[in-house]
Parts: C-alpha cells; structure tokens; sequence
C-alpha cells in the first residue's frame, strides 16, 4: 500500500477537456486530506516530458489556485502525447522520484499507456498504483455511461447549432455547414439535436441534417434534406465531422459537405468549424460535469488508500433511481478493469440513430440532454399571429 514516503505522480495523456482541471482538483483535494502520499507531483510536459524530469510539485500550490482549478478548462498539466514514448523508459524515472502511485487522465491514448505503464512496472519489478480517469470530450472511451468533459463539449455544440441556425437565418448565406471534432465517432455532432427547441419553431428548428462517422451518407439524400428545409424554413443547418464520409468512401467534412451542398441547391452557403474551442470553452462548462469529474479524481485517491491498481473509475448511470435531482438522472461513481475498457472508439450505437441517417433517434436526446446543465438559454421568435 501506498503510504507515507511515497509520491504519486498524476499524467495527462490526451483527451483535454474544459473539466480535465477539475479531475486534478479532485485528486489534490484528497490527497491533501491525510498523508498518503509524501509529494504530488504532476507532469508539466506529458509523459514524454519526464525523461527529461519536467514536472511540478502541485502539492505545494495554494489553496485558492487548486479551489480555481474548477472554473478553470483545459489542463494545468499537459495532454500532449509522444508516439514514440517507451513506457519502460518511464521507470527510472518513477524510481528516482519515488513514486508510487500513478494518476493517468485522459482519452484513448490514456487507455494505452495505462496499460503498457502497468505492464512496464511489472517487467520491472517496480512497486507501482496504477489508476487511470477516462476523460474526454468527444466521449471517446468506451467506459462508464459517458465520460468527463463530454457534458461541456455538449452544451458548446448546441448552443452552436442554435447560433449557427440564426446566423443562416439573418445572413446573406442561407445554408450553413458547421463541422465539430468528431475524429473518432460523432457524439459531438448528435449533440447538435439538443439546439432545437421543444416547439420546433422555425427559428430553432436547425440542425436540418447531422451527418455522422458511423452512418456514411448518400451525398444526394444529405443535399434533398437540406434543399426540403431551405424551401420550408427559408435557411437550413447541416452539421458533420472532420471524419465523416460518403457511401462511396469520399469526405464530407465541413469543406467537403459545404461545396456539395453550394453546388446542389444553388444559394450562398458557408461553414464553420469551432475546433479547440469546442471541447475548451469556459461558459459552456456544464455544472455537472465538473462535479462528475471532480468526485472521479477524489474517488482515485479514495482507491489507492485501499490498495487498489489496475482499475479505471467512471461514470455510471442508475437507471433504477427516482431520485433524479436538479441534473435529471442521478450519476454514480464506478469502477472498471483494465481488461473491461479497450483501447477502440465508442461509436454512437444504431439505437441512437435515426432512421433515415441523418438525424438521432428520440433516445438519444432523451439520454444526452440531461448531461449539457441544463435548458439553453430561452430566443426570441416572432409571434405567426
């Protein structure tokens, strides 16, 4: 067991999310609440960055810089990963440092080197916790109900979708295309659907067509939808990924899809693409998120007091639950083996799909809304009477 005398180290690999900071915040907070641990260190420039012993002592930041961690996004520590790190090489330095416990948090490549970090420290015969945090916000990891930070990304994609919508609406370019991260599935853009109001007034009726990785598109069908809610509404709303593809293999991404629809309907057509800012925005962190993540970091150091290596902690969902609180379901915290998650992209399942590709089914909405904090902010719309 992991006791006075021994550090723990905390590395972020990927997967940087506006509540990365808040998982950080969570693992300090219990650590400083006894004496497990000697030191926290984290690691400043990624894992790479310690064979060049690039770390920070975060034990000894001030109480009011771990408090605004939480309003805080992205990562204190950095997420950039080396394809070329060998997880052995890791080992001296661990030794050196006297570590004991190892924090990985992130997305897929977080997965990967939890494992081969856990498999190096057995080769070497090296007294090592190992607790990994999945956190992304492209809901990336195949682990728990969702993972920290998609929550956020969530809320910044509808709110897009909305303000995309109006943009089309009022501008000189009536059809708009907005591409959102999806590289690995598209949960970003299915939260794209959550823009729309309950009404469905003209107005807030977009996105017209949400083109995803997992359902590749007849560029026809996407270009009829579109055309039917341009002829309707008088703008329309297409949202796609930067891996979205057509049925014969080709792109359509936001460029792609944008050319494709300038061509078919004829009229100024235009697209955006938010990037970064996505999974990064500070007003779009969603309150319960942050708590979700936050209690993750804590429940690591919680694991580590009780010997526990080897085991992700995530996010689960208690179906059976009335209570549904102020969040409308009720989160609970989980834990995973190493053998349970893989390494390989969630993909949005067929049941979360519609029918015809090109929108999300009514679970979907049912099972994402509840997790962006919360209804958007009300627009105005002008009165049919």
């Amino acid at each position: 067991m992991a006791g006075r005398g021994e550090n723990c180290l905390i590395v972020v690999a990927g997967g940087v999310g506006a509540v990365t900071n808040s998982i950080i915040a969570g693992i300090l907070d219990e650590a400083g609440k006894g004496d497990l641990f000697a030191e926290v260190y984290g690691a400043t420039h990624g894992a790479g960055g310690l064979l060049e012993n690039k770390f920070a002592d975060l034990g000894a930041q001030k109480r009011k810089t771990i408090e605004s961690l939480r309003r805080t996004p992205g990562s204190i520590l950095s997420g950039r990963v080396r394809a070329d790190l060998e997880p052995s090489a890791l080992v001296p330095f661990l030794r050196a440092q006297n570590v004991g416990t190892l924090f990985i948090v992130g997305g897929l490549p977080m997965v990967r080197l939890l494992q081969s970090v856990t498999q190096a420290g057995i080769d070497a015969d090296l007294s090592l916790q190992v607790l990994g945090v999945p956190a992304s916000s492209e809901n990336e990891v195949e682990a728990g109900d969702h993972t920290p930070g998609y929550g956020s990304a969530a809320r910044f994609v509808a709110s897009a979708a909305r303000d995309a919508g109006r943009a089309a609406d009022s501008g000189d370019e009536p059809v708009a295309v907005l591409e959102v991260p999806g590289a690995h599935g598209g949960w970003l853009a299915a939260a794209s659907a959550l823009a729309r109001d309950k009404e469905s007034t003209r107005e807030n009726s977009a996105p017209h067509a949400i083109v995803l990785p997992e359902r590749p598109a007849d560029p026809e069908a996407v270009a009829d939808e579109v055309r039917r809610a341009y002829q309707k509404h008088g703008y329309a709303l297409a949202v796609t990924t930067e891996s979205s593809k057509a049925t014969d293999g080709s792109a359509l991404d936001g460029a792609a899809l944008s050319a494709l629809l300038s061509e078919k309907i004829g009229v100024g057509t235009r697209y955006d693409r938010p990037g970064s800012l996505t999974r990064l925005s500070q007003n779009s962190i969603a309150r319960g998120d942050s708590d979700e993540a936050y209690n993750l970091g804590s429940l690591c150091v919680r694991l580590a007091g009780d010997d526990c290596s080897g085991y992700y902690v995530l996010v689960a969902r208690d179906q059976h639950s009335l209570d549904r609180g102020e969040k409308g379901y009720r989160a609970v915290d989980a834990t995973a083996r190493l053998d349970q998650v893989s390494g390989q992209p969630r993909a949005v399942p067929a049941e979360y799909i519609a029918e015809n590709g090109l929108n999300v089914s009514p679970a979907f909405l049912e099972w994402a809304r509840p997790l962006v904090g919360g209804a958007l902010p009300e627009y105005a719309s002008l009165s049919s009477d």
